[in-house]
């Protein structure tokens, strides 16, 4: 079993890192090839809003599909399919025209399969591992997604300027290939424990019953709403730090794009070391400990824009936001793993998928409304103020927790049995 699980995590680790990098190049050239043939900054916003759509309207119906059909035939195929829909749009970039809408057709295509990948992929992670190895397998996935969000914007931009835009198609048809060919050995059923009880014969619902299953269970609910709620007022640094960077600190692009950096390296690190330990046995210290941590380093990121503070030369602010978004990504990590390991093993198999999705959608959701919303009262107030709000949002969240106890307590129960094996 131990050798079964040990090939699993390394075929999955191989396919998501040729798959997650290849799709992170292709991205960031793509997004540089439409600045530099349209000059415009509204075109390059449209792709991500195209990217970011179909997740939030189709991850209900891929996570009911997820749980209706076999999760392996989903992944497969969905390499295959992004594959050959590229292919597709290479043939047609190629030969037949080269205007833009034809890569936004390109990105919603892409985007609307990924979704279908992604809920099927993290649906499948408790059934490759089993519960010993969770925890590495989660952070195992987040390194690999880190790494691709550090290297892809490196490795596009260098490439930019070598090769032309339909070897970037090309390059991330091969990464799909990849990637499916290391999914057809992936044994995705190793811990499988799915029922086989009643289908309604309809998609709607059965997207229902899940809704109904979250509802009734507590502990899920309260978690569902948890991750929703801090992926609200997280929201507030990827608007906020270009602001103050840029905008009041007058730093340049280059610093921008260490300090943001910084953060996918902290994502890597935290993931690797995670994914060397055991489990995290005391989960509830782990989230609100990374809560208030959380809260804490966001509302100290707005130090540099206090007036006491703006005469700070650039270099030590520079410095001083490195090391912030470094601590910002750990705790993070501290939120995000056991809430993640927590979800996997307290969903049974045949709710996984829409449980899975219904998460996504509300977390991919609430971040472009946090995102407007920041974007907005950032003209209106200062960038300080606005993550002293935001950090206090989340310690409110922490004291709610302890006030109101129910998921604490819940919480509590979910350590207890590991506990008392120490």
């Amino acid at each position: 079993m131990e050798s079964a699980i040990k090939k699993n995590l390394v075929l999955f680790l191989v396919g998501k890192v040729t798959s997650v990098l290849g799709s992170s190049i292709y991205a960031f050239a793509i997004g540089l090839y439409i600045l530099a043939e349209t000059g415009s900054s509204l075109n390059f916003a449209l792709t991500l809003v195209l990217s970011m759509l179909p997740r939030i309207l189709l991850a209900p119906v891929a996570g009911t599909l997820s749980d209706r059909l076999e999760r392996k035939k989903i992944i497969i195929f969905s390499n295959f399919a992004s594959a050959f829909w590229l292919g597709v749009i290479l043939v047609s970039f190629l030969f037949f025209t080269q205007e833009i809408w034809i890569l936004y057709v390109a990105t919603t295509g892409l985007s609307i399969i990924s979704t279908f990948y992604s809920i099927a992929v993290t649906s499948s992670i408790y059934n490759m591992v089993g519960p010993d190895h969770l925890q590495r397998a989660m952070s195992l996935n987040q390194a690999a997604i880190s790494l691709s969000a550090i290297l892809g914007p490196v490795l596009g931009g260098v490439f930019f300027g070598l090769i032309q835009i339909h070897l970037f198609m090309a390059l991330n048809i091969l990464t799909y290939l990849i990637a499916a060919f290391a999914s057809i050995l992936i044994e995705y059923n190793l811990f499988s424990k799915k029922t086989q009880g009643k289908k309604t014969s309809r998609v709607s619902e059965d997207l229902r019953e899940g809704v109904a299953y979250i509802k009734g269970q507590p502990f899920l609910l309260h978690l569902v709403i948890l991750s929703v709620w801090l992926n609200f007022w997280f929201a507030v640094f990827p608007v906020a730090m270009p602001y103050l960077v840029l905008t009041v600190k007058k730093m340049s692009s280059i610093q921008l794009g260490f300090i943001e950096g910084a953060f996918s390296v902290g994502m890597m690190i935290m993931a690797i070391i995670l994914s060397a330990r055991k489990e995290i046995r005391r989960k509830e210290r782990s989230i609100t400990g990374g809560m208030v941590l959380l809260s804490a380093t966001l509302m100290m990121i707005g130090l540099p824009a206090l007036p006491g503070f703006m005469s700070l030369p650039n270099a030590a602010v520079f410095g001083f936001l490195i090391g912030m978004v470094l601590i910002l990504s750990a705790s993070i990590m501290f939120i995000n793993t056991p809430v993640s390991v927590l979800l996997q093993k307290n969903t049974p198999d045949e709710y996984r998928g829409r449980v899975m999705a219904l998460l996504e959608t509300g977390s991919s959701a609430m971040t472009p409304a946090g995102f407007i919303l920041f974007g907005f009262l950032l003209e209106k107030l200062p960038v300080w103020l606005l993550l002293g709000v935001c950090g206090l949002s989340l310690f409110a969240v922490v004291f709610y927790l302890y006030r109101e106890k129910v998921f604490l307590t819940l919480l509590r129960e979910e350590d207890q049995p590991k506990a008392a094996s120490i």
